[in-house]
């Protein structure tokens, strides 16, 4: 259980930019942990965002507005690191070049036209979404679809073959276990149950909706890179999200 809570706090650090005392926790004999806490950090997230979607509807906040704000939120409290990734692959998918130079795109830090464009896309289907209705409805499933998301993508990391320059190659993907795997797995299945227990078939669209997104997107920046990455599970991470927002305000 302790090394279960440090490497929470390390996943917490690294996944979320709000600031917190055990910000300079780390141990690289837990860091294969960070994978099956993962979930439970964007659990932390979709309530925080849940609880700013109620307070919105409780005070009558201007739909617009309060459209934008929520539209934004996710990144502003995880600082952006996953929608670098997505930002990063748009970039070096879209260019449509051979794979060395997507690859050379994707490691490149500046921001091409691309990016700017899948953000747009990004950002106008977010707002669209949350402004498409008011706010006296249930946003309690959006707690579902950070932790679907974060599920997913630990299992992507923990399963699929890295790129050689990624983070995730060489040691860091031997020392995740059977057992981590199986331990996401069964998050992810429990998520998905609860979901659909809390909120009907409301709650299945929804789960469905996010990790039919993260599995089409992940699988088409793989087979496009040629292996796994950061960048690619920040990609897959994004769209599942932004298909389990648009699934929450359709249905």
């Amino acid at each position: 259980m302790k090394k279960l809570l440090k490497a929470f706090c390390m996943s917490f650090s690294m996944f979320c930019a709000i600031p917190t005392p055990f910000s300079h926790v780390w141990e690289d004999s837990v860091r294969s942990l960070m994978l099956v806490v993962f979930p439970f950090v964007g659990t932390v997230i979709g309530t925080i965002w849940a609880v700013i979607a109620f307070l919105l509807c409780k005070i009558n906040f201007p739909l617009m507005l309060g459209a934008a704000i929520l539209a934004v939120t996710p990144y502003l409290l995880t600082g952006g690191i996953h929608l670098d990734g997505y930002m990063d692959c748009c970039d070096a998918i879209f260019s449509r070049r051979p794979l060395e130079k997507k690859r050379e795109i994707l490691k490149d830090s500046h921001v091409g036209s691309f990016a700017v464009v899948g953000l747009a896309i990004l950002m106008m289907l977010s707002f669209a979404s949350f402004a498409s209705k008011d706010f006296s409805y249930q946003f309690w499933p959006l707690i579902t679809i950070c932790t679907v998301s974060r599920a997913c993508s630990a299992i992507g990391v923990s399963t699929l073959r890295p790129m050689g320059h990624s983070e995730y190659a060489g040691n860091f993907q031997k020392g995740i276990s059977k057992g981590n795997i199986l331990a996401l797995c069964a998050i992810l299945i429990i998520s998905f149950a609860v979901s659909a227990y809390l909120f009907g078939l409301r709650g299945v669209i929804i789960s469905f909706a996010t990790i039919f997104g993260y599995v089409i997107a992940t699988a088409y920046a793989f087979k496009n890179l040629d292996g796994f990455s950061g960048d690619v599970t920040g990609f897959g991470h994004t769209i599942a999200e932004l298909c389990g927002i648009i699934a929450l305000n359709v249905f």
